[in-house]
């Protein structure tokens, strides 16, 4: 009785295998036919070389007091407003780089998120340099007042 269902537990796992190796078949087939190249790559590419905006921004880091000029389109004018407020995070990812400001306002705690490419940002200025240790400063958006103030680098 015994190797009865041991026979069968291995029965069931050579089963399982085969099957798994089935399905691992048929996913490398599948994945053969697709481009070598994956197209969103290409297009971002394409958008990165026509809006580049390393060279136009001074270095700046999280912690850092920033003051980012936005463009706004209001009908068919357009206009530059400042937003200025407090460097909490930047998202690597290659041509979809962000980085998060947060700045109070009347009270009330507001973060907006800046594609570091994006057409609409007109120039990026340093108010006041941070010193920070951590890379990203979620633990802020608990803080208000004096708390959330950081020192600055000398």
């Amino acid at each position: 009785m015994a190797e009865n269902t041991k026979q069968n537990r291995l029965e069931e796992k050579q089963k399982r295998a085969e099957a798994r190796k089935a399905r691992q078949e048929a996913l490398a087939a599948k994945l053969a036919g697709l481009p070598a190249r994956n197209r969103l790559e290409e297009v971002e590419k394409a958008i990165l070389a026509e809006q580049n905006n390393f060279d136009k921004f001074p270095p700046f880091n999280v912690g850092d007091t920033v003051r980012v000029h936005v463009k706004i389109k209001e009908g068919d004018k357009e206009r530059i407003q400042p937003y200025e407020g407090v460097v909490i995070m930047f998202q690597n990812a290659g041509p979809r780089r962000s980085f998060t400001v947060r700045r109070i306002s009347y009270g009330v705690a507001i973060e907006r998120v800046f594609p570091f490419h994006s057409p609409y940002i007109a120039s990026v200025e340093v108010v006041r340099r941070g010193r920070v240790r951590r890379a990203k400063l979620t633990y802020l958006r608990g803080r208000f007042g004096r708390s959330a103030v950081l020192e600055e680098k000398v």
